[in-house]
């Protein structure tokens, strides 16, 4: 336990504040722009948190930390521990969750293979020079744009990969 008195394991309350909270709510204010009122439903704003989580904990992770703060190794498993609480969330019982993490994982790693995520990092990286700051309205409007911008990203790499190659004329 830090002097603070937080929990082993988990990113402390300012922290969370700063990476967690507003991607979540980023994420969810996307998802429903989307059409879906459940951030677990839709996948595109799914791998949107765990982008926007992930850039926030790597500009949190860049900076001079304060005393008291989380260890890296648990700054760096928070982006799937955020998308964990998702799915915990949605009433899905810890195998489901499990395997969830794995397929989200496992898609994220795709897409950043395939260049598809990472381009939209420059938006969260100003929401966090802005949130910490201190101007969160505009923060979270820079998170929601990233987010925006990943999720459609994904859904246009979605939509080329399902779309069937047109034959070529000789």
């Amino acid at each position: 336990m830090s002097a603070q008195g937080d929990i082993a394991g988990l990113i402390t309350p300012v922290e969370y504040e700063l990476l967690a909270a507003p991607a979540l709510q980023a994420a969810a204010e996307v998802a429903a722009q989307r059409g879906d009122p459940h951030l677990y439903n839709d996948m595109p704003s799914m791998l949107a948190l765990l982008g926007t989580v992930t850039a926030l904990t790597h500009a949190y992770l860049q900076l001079d930390l304060p005393q008291g703060s989380s260890p890296r190794e648990t700054l760096e498993r928070a982006p799937l521990a955020v998308c964990a609480l998702v799915f915990t969330e949605s009433g899905l019982e810890a195998p489901l969750v499990e395997q969830c993490l794995r397929a989200l994982s496992q898609a994220y790693l795709q897409l950043l293979k395939a260049g598809v995520l990472g381009p939209q990092e420059g938006l969260v990286e100003a929401g966090f020079q802005q949130l910490m700051a201190g101007d969160h309205p505009q923060g979270l409007q820079s998170l929601r744009q990233g987010s925006m911008a990943m999720a459609k990203a994904v859904d246009a790499w979605e939509a080329a990969r399902m779309t069937p190659a047109t034959p070529r004329k000789i």
